[in-house]
């Protein structure tokens, strides 16, 4: 197990720069995931860490070894793609076995190694099958097992569950976070899944357009977003957003109407936007907001509810499977500190 620094690392493809002066700093056993749309660099950051592509400027260091333009094979690094890329013509137990086979390990140090890891991701009656024989789920258990065979210094995860279905990804999210918990090896996860980066990263990396929009533990991006994208890409349903104005006392105003909300009067007369989360939106007969139920989307345990309002459509979250009906008219409030205030030109958060 290590530390990782990565330090000022660009990428940049003919004429195209897809990472800028990126710097991350993980500590010895940290959970990294790195979020964020299609195209945003994160795999390719991923792959620059793995050896599989070389930076532009920048420098990747591992522990104390300076790793920037070693080999994949030199870096003690694993690395679990979206593919599980296993070996066909190999058992369970082959597959785990080649990477350190192909290091030279004794036969009873493989062994060993296969029957530990085996037992752990709870495979080890599969070990005599060959992939063809296994499920999405089983067979992503080995890729994991191959990596975690060779006891890295760093695990890298590029999607791993993409490729299973809805209760198969809950059911692997949760032993992924087992298996960190029992290893404590240094570990970076790349996904697109909001939800996977919120339930298993000890922090998050939000990437946008090859820049880090924002770096912070999962509740910190949550309830205090640094812009408007990250407020906007963490959570589900998204935030509820509209329009404002700030008036000279630095009071945020919707339509005219005092939110509750104060900021620093400097930014009297600028244009914002008020964002305010769908389980932060109240039914209440006191509440100064008017809207009218437009959709219902009950999940079960909770419902969705969309509401027209003078401000545009806002999303409630609400439990169990709610008390309203299409066209049933309410009236919303909130309470002033889980407001979210931007600047509507910079996008930048405004309220602390």
């Amino acid at each position: 197990m290590a530390a990782l620094t990565i330090q000022n690392i660009s990428k940049q493809f003919g004429p195209t720069k897809v990472l800028h002066q990126i710097s991350l700093d993980l500590a010895d056993g940290e959970f990294l995931v790195l979020v964020g749309p299609s195209g945003c660099g994160k795999s390719t950051l991923m792959n620059i860490v793995a050896g599989l592509e070389e930076p532009s400027t920048g420098q990747v260091t591992l522990g104390s070894r300076d790793i920037t333009h070693l080999p994949p094979d030199e870096r003690d690094v694993a690395m679990v793609f979206q593919s599980y890329a296993l070996y066909p013509n190999m058992t369970v137990a082959q597959n785990i076995a080649f990477p350190l086979e192909m290091r030279k390990v004794p036969k009873a140090d493989r062994e060993a190694a296969v029957k530990k890891v085996s037992g752990m991701l709870q495979i080890d009656h599969l070990l005599d099958r060959k992939p063809r024989a296994l499920s999405g789920g089983q067979r992503q258990r080995v890729a994991i097992g191959r990596a975690l065979a060779r006891s890295p210094s760093l695990f890298l995860f590029d999607e791993p569950l993409s490729n299973l279905d809805a209760k198969l990804r809950v059911d692997m999210r949760a032993e992924l976070k087992k298996l960190h918990m029992r290893t404590g090896v240094t570990t970076i996860y790349v996904t697109h899944d909001q939800v996977e980066a919120m339930t298993l990263g000890t922090r998050i990396a939000v990437l946008k357009d090859g820049l880090i929009q924002q770096l912070a533990t999962p509740m910190e991006l949550y309830e205090r977003p640094s812009n408007l994208f990250v407020a906007e890409f963490i959570g589900s349903p998204s935030i509820n957003t509209a329009e404002a104005s700030v008036d000279a006392s630095g009071a945020v105003m919707l339509s005219g109407a005092h939110t509750g909300v104060t900021i620093d009067p400097v930014h009297a007369g600028k244009p914002v936007i008020f964002g305010i989360r769908p389980e932060d939106l109240l039914v209440s007969e006191s509440g100064t907001i008017s809207a009218t139920v437009t959709l219902l989307e009950p999940t079960g345990a909770e419902s969705y509810i969309l509401v027209d309002t003078p401000f545009g459509e806002f999303t409630l979250r609400m439990p169990g499977p709610g008390a309203f009906n299409l066209g049933d008219r309410m009236a919303l409030s909130f309470a002033a500190e889980k407001v979210h205030v931007f600047d509507k030109a910079t996008q930048q958060r405004l309220n602390a």
